[in-house]
C-alpha cells in the first residue's frame, strides 16, 4: 500500500498510473470473498475500491511530504554551510586564526549526514539525498581493505577465506596472475555477498548497498596462506570508506585551500535537491489532477479539500470513520467487534 517518493517518479515518468487500480483491486477482492449466495453488491466493492485507491494515494502525499520537509532542511542547512565557507575564502587571514569557524561548519556538516528521512519505516533519501523507490536506487557505499591487497601477484595459489556476518565464504587467488585477473577470479564470491569490485588506480575499491555495509562496518574476517594474509585463523581486516563528492563527509571542511572545492560541491548539491523538491511538487500536481478527475466534475475548490482531507495528520481515524460508514455499522458496534 505505501509508495515510495521515487518509485512514484519513476511510474510517473514512465506515464504510468501512481496507484495502480489493479493492485488494488487484487487486495479488496482476496480480503472480502463470500459465497456466491452471499455476493456482495457492486456498488460497495466500488466503495471498497476507491477506498483502497485513496488510501494509497494518501500514503504517497504523505511520504512525499516527509521527503520535502527533509530536503526543505537539507537547503537550508547547505546555504548555512556554503554561506560560512564564503566568508572564509574571502577572509583568509581571519579564517586561519578562527576555529569555531570551522567547528561551525562540522556541525552542519554532522546536521546534513543525520538527515535521513523515513516514512512508515521506508527511507526515503539515502546519503547522497536520491530519492529512493527500491535499494537498487540507493547509492552505494565505497571501501578499500586497508591493509591487504588481494590483487597482488604471487609465485604461489592462495586459499582465501572470507567471513561477513552469518556468511563463510572460500576462493583461491591462482599464482602468476596479474591485477586484471586476479580482480576476475574474485568476482563471482565478492558478488555471492552483495559486493562489487573494480580496480582503481590499481587499488581494489569494494562497492555495496546500505544492509552490506552494515555488515561490513561490523567487521569482515579474513584468512589466507601466508601470501597475501597470515595463516592460522581468521583475522578483522581494516577497511577505509571512500566517499563521493555528493557525499557531505566528503567534503573538506577544515582550512581555506578546501574550502574552495567543497564550495563547487555544495553548489552542485543544491541544485540537484531543488531538482528533487520540484520533481516531488509533479507528483502532486499529477495527484491532485486524479482526484479531480474522480470528482466527477465538482470544481476546483471541491477537489482541494478532498486532497486536503487525505493529508490530515491522523490518517488512521479517517480511515476507520470510512470503514464504519461503507459498512454502515457505529462506534459501538465497532468497539464490540475490538473487543
Amino acid at each position: 500500500m505505501i509508495k515510495g517518493v521515487g518509485e512514484s517518479l519513476n511510474v510517473m515518468r514512465q506515464s504510468q498510473s501512481l496507484a495502480p487500480a489493479a493492485a488494488a483491486t487484487g487486495v479488496v477482492s482476496s480480503q472480502f470473498e463470500t459465497p456466491a449466495q452471499h455476493a456482495i453488491p457492486k456498488h460497495r466493492l466500488d466503495s471498497y475500491q476507491r477506498w483502497a485507491k485513496a488510501t494509497a494515494e494518501q500514503h504517497s502525499i504523505s511520504a512525499s511530504q516527509v521527503t520535502l520537509q527533509a530536503l526543505a532542511q537539507a537547503k537550508q542547512l547547505l546555504q548555512q554551510l556554503s554561506k560560512l565557507l564564503q566568508s572564509a575564502v574571502q577572509d583568509e587571514l581571519q579564517a586561519r586564526q578562527n576555529d569555531k569557524l570551522w567547528d561551525t561548519a562540522e556541525t552542519l556538516r554532522q546536521q546534513l549526514l543525520e538527515l535521513k528521512p523515513q516514512y512508515q519505516g521506508i527511507q526515503l533519501l539515502d546519503h547522497h539525498f536520491n530519492l529512493l523507490s527500491s535499494s537498487a536506487n540507493a547509492a552505494m557505499h565505497a571501501f578499500v581493505f586497508k591493509s591487504v591487497d588481494l590483487c597482488a601477484p604471487k609465485e604461489r595459489d592462495e586459499k582465501i577465506t572470507l567471513q561477513l556476518g552469518r556468511k563463510a565464504l572460500a576462493f583461491t587467488l591462482s599464482a602468476r596472475l596479474n591485477r586484471q585477473q586476479l580482480l576476475q577470479q574474485m568476482q563471482p564470491t565478492f558478488e555471492r555477498l552483495g559486493i562489487s569490485l573494480e580496480l582503481v588506480a590499481d587499488e581494489l575499491v569494494c562497492k555495496t548497498h546500505t544492509a552490506v555495509w552494515q555488515q561490513v562496518c561490523e567487521g569482515v574476517l579474513m584468512m589466507g596462506e601466508g601470501q597475501r594474509l597470515p595463516a592460522g585463523e581468521l583475522r578483522q581486516i581494516r577497511i577505509e570508506a571512500k566517499y563521493h563528492w555528493q557525499d557531505p563527509r566528503e567534503w573538506g571542511l577544515s582550512a581555506v585551500e578546501q574550502a574552495r572545492a567543497s564550495l563547487a560541491k555544495i553548489a552542485k548539491t543544491q541544485q540537484k535537491i531543488a531538482g528533487q523538491a520540484n520533481e516531488i511538487s509533479a507528483i502532486h500536481q499529477v495527484l491532485l489532477a486524479r482526484i479531480k478527475a474522480s470528482s466527477q466534475g465538482k470544481d476546483t475548490q471541491v477537489a482541494l479539500n478532498y486532497l486536503d482531507k487525505y493529508m490530515r495528520p491522523q490518517p488512521f481515524s479517517y480511515q476507520m470513520t470510512s470503514l464504519m460508514a461503507q459498512s454502515n455499522t457505529n462506534r459501538d458496534q465497532v468497539g464490540a467487534l475490538l473487543g
